[in-house]
């Protein structure tokens, strides 16, 4: 009988086991530089480190009473920041539909040399010279972030793909929080933001090709399942006639009528496919119910290629239109009741899924979209915050930057199935 050989399975259990030990190890380094990411992330916005100041912004004269957005008031306007002092002799009137029904209202500012409004005067505040902005009130959004924060997301991706890099932002908006007053009295905290205009696209307003229309509602025409009319889209850009109804109908024409085959292999002659894929992917990871038809903007610069480009993003992360309840974080998909998601989906499905991976990497993730909420949290005093609440409180809707990180641990294992199962 023949003994065991036990050097032998001696030799192999401790060849076994320093296998098992290395991968040990290796799992452990992994860890830990999993967490030190996410440690340099939260090192990078501590949360006592907050800013002391913000601009504030004066008014001067009379804003009472605007009910409509055809109301425009002329009055003098002081801006001033550590940095930046000017006056202003400004219009004023009411921005947003929306708007016109709250309290605190959004506002579209003109501004002037002159007090006979006939020489315009452009200020560099971080993005350029220009005349025109937006203050915006955050009305739905307590954070005030939703609205900046989201577009400086889909700047990042724009940027990804070289889109819109001569533009402020890559054709979306930015802001800062600014303190507001009028005639000495606290109006609230506001966002100082680019404008819906053509410096925000770097457009020429005199070429006749540098276009960019504004979805209305959810139309047949703003669902792409039939032409279209400026009932549907609104000229924010470009002059508002049959030339330019002509290039935009052409588009959706070709949405509606073409086949797949086609849709794919002319895809290009219509329309920008990253910026398309772009927008897709951010109407359902942030669920911009509010984005899909309205409030969605067709940008062109030789009148045939379209680029979609988002806009209005104060109810991104789960909030309704109105701020005053939340969304079902689970539904996918609603943003397909629009034929043009719907083809985008059907025809380009690989090109949809490749690009999400690569999104997911970096930018789409939890820790770089709260990071870059925390960010500009930090960038708002506690004081006029406290100041805002003081001012509105009983009144605003909105939620905080804890329902935000909710609607992501719940929402991103939804999406990451959607879109890895297309």
């Amino acid at each position: 009988m023949k003994k065991k050989n036990n050097k032998g399975i001696k030799t192999t259990w401790l060849l076994l086991g320093k296998f098992l030990f290395c991968i040990l190890i290796i799992l452990a380094l992994a860890l830990a530089n999993v967490f030190n990411k996410v440690e340099d992330i939260i090192e990078d916005v501590p949360e006592e480190i907050v800013a002391k100041t913000i601009p504030k912004v004066y008014f001067e004269g009379d804003i009472t009473n605007m009910e409509t957005k055809t109301d425009v008031r002329q009055i003098k306007l002081i801006y001033e920041s550590d940095d930046i002092y000017f006056e202003a002799y400004t219009e004023i009137k009411i921005q947003g539909t929306s708007s016109l029904a709250y309290e605190k209202k959004n506002y579209t500012i003109n501004l002037y040399e002159d007090e006979e409004y006939e020489n315009k005067k452009n200020v560099d505040i971080g993005y350029g010279f220009a005349s025109k902005y937006c203050l915006k009130a955050n009305w739905i959004d307590k954070t005030h972030a939703r609205n900046i924060v989201t577009a400086r997301i889909a700047s990042s991706i724009q940027e990804k793909y070289g889109l819109f890099l001569d533009t402020p932002n890559n054709g979306v908006i930015d802001g800062f929080p600014v303190e507001v007053y009028s005639n000495g009295e606290f109006l609230g905290l506001y966002t100082w933001n680019i404008p819906k205009d053509a410096w925000m696209f770097h457009m020429d307003e005199e070429n006749e090709n540098h276009i960019v229309l504004s979805g209305n509602g959810w139309t047949e025409g703003n669902m792409f399942t039939s032409l279209t009319d400026f009932s549907e889209w609104e000229v924010e850009v470009g002059t508002e006639n049959d030339e330019t109804l002509k290039k935009f109908n052409r588009l959706v024409g070709f949405v509606k009528n073409s086949t797949n085959e086609i849709f794919k292999n002319d895809f290009s002659n219509y329309l920008n496919l990253d910026s398309t894929i772009n927008y897709f992917i951010m109407l359902e990871f942030a669920q911009l119910i509010d984005n899909s038809g309205k409030n969605m903007l067709m940008v062109t610069y030789d009148g045939n290629v379209w680029y979609p480009s988002l806009y209005d993003l104060d109810t991104a992360f789960g909030t309704n239109p109105y701020g005053s309840a939340l969304l079902d974080y689970t539904v996918v998909g609603n943003s397909l009741a629009s034929n043009l998601w719907k083809r985008l989906v059907e025809v380009f499905p690989n090109e949809i899924k490749e690009r999400y991976r690569e999104l997911r990497e970096n930018i789409l993730t939890e820790e770089n979209i709260m990071k870059e909420f925390k960010i500009f949290s930090n960038s708002i005093p506690n004081e006029i915050f406290q100041k805002e609440l003081e001012k509105w409180g009983p009144i605003l809707p909105g939620y905080d930057l804890t329902q935000i990180e909710e609607f992501l641990r719940v929402r991103i294992p939804i999406v990451d199935a959607y879109m890895y199962g297309l």
